[in-house]
């Protein structure tokens, strides 16, 4: 078993069912200097994403939630600490055994390690871009996370899942705009981030449960996410959507 089917092989059980790769250079190409990724790890080679697409790795966070009274409560970002956790002991024995040097990044630390993970999809061929904001999978549309991503001194190489995948110009139903109660999805401006917050606060209830537009996308229907996970993610996206729009 090689390194990459090793780490795909011990994430797996925890539903994290996405693994893509993609050169440090791949990446950089579409990025400008300021999200470059060499400088944090000057030998690295490969940019290992890691993600999930449906339930299953919430349904693992849920158990571990469940198995430990209060730890929602007690944390101020429970799903991201459970992600570090969950990642970081699933590869230690196999990286460890490897040799290799390597680091992790995640979405959640932009601020001191500015990486763009929807260009890594790309770079990737993991996933493809969406008119709502998020990366979209042929299999399951939306109802996919981008966890972590591993920068790393080997060549390592998965075959893209999804490459050039961009469904949104030639959808013909378009089931995610006419969703929208807020008009906020459109073909010609994607998803427009204020007037989603402005009908947010207005009316607070009418958005709480789920996203409507990303409900209704016509791909991925199979594997939406939960109730309690469609509502977790909800609530705490409307908290840093309003503080962003409010400091802006």
């Amino acid at each position: 078993m090689d390194l990459l089917q090793a780490i795909s092989a011990a994430l797996a059980p925890h539903g994290l069912n996405l693994i893509g790769t993609a050169t440090v250079a791949a990446y950089e190409t579409l990025m400008p200097p300021q999200y470059h990724v060499a400088s944090l790890l000057p030998q690295a080679k490969t940019l290992v994403v890691i993600g999930n697409g449906g339930g299953g790795f919430w349904a693992g966070f849920r158990a571990y939630c469940h198995a430990r009274p209060g730890y929602l409560q007690e944390r101020a970002h429970p799903l991201d600490d459970y992600t570090v956790e969950t990642i970081e002991n699933a590869l230690a024995l196999c990286l460890q055994q490897s040799g290799a040097v390597y680091r992790y990044l995640y979405p959640f630390r932009f601020c001191t390690e500015p990486v763009s993970f929807m260009h890594l999809a790309r770079a990737a061929g993991l996933a493809g871009p969406s008119i709502l904001g998020v990366v979209i999978h042929p299999e399951y549309g939306p109802w996919l996370a981008l966890r972590a991503a591993l920068l790393i001194d080997q060549d390592l190489y998965a075959p893209p899942t999804a490459p050039g995948f961009d469904p949104c110009p030639t959808c013909r139903e378009r089931a995610c705009m006419a969703a929208c109660p807020a008009s906020a999805v459109s073909a010609e401006k994607g998803w427009d981030i204020p007037a989603c917050v402005r009908h947010r606060l207005r009316l607070p209830g009418d958005c709480t449960n789920h996203c409507h537009a990303r409900y209704d996308c016509v791909y991925g229907r199979a594997h939406r996410y939960p109730p309690d996970e469609l509502q977790y993610h909800q609530q705490r996206s409307f908290t840093e959507m309003r503080k962003y729009f409010e400091e802006h």
